[in-house]
């Protein structure tokens, strides 16, 4: 099992269940900024990321992600 962490979550807009779960950095952040504004300040610490299933997407705005494999 993978157990995938969002840290610091400024915020999201995920599904609650994804058969499979792909994550990438946001290409056109667009969405995710008429979602939700990131000071500028704060621009260098938060990550956005595109999260899927290969199909249906989300976001999530964050400070650090972890993956730990069980």
């Amino acid at each position: 099992m993978i157990e995938i962490e969002f840290l610091d979550v400024l915020g999201m807009k995920v599904k609650s269940y994804y058969e499979e779960l792909f994550i990438e950095t946001a290409e056109d952040g667009s969405e995710i900024d008429s979602f939700i504004e990131v000071p500028e300040r704060h621009e260098d610490r938060y990550e956005r990321l595109v999260v899927s299933d290969g199909g249906v997407g989300g976001f999530v705005v964050c400070g650090k992600v972890r993956v730990c494999e069980e």
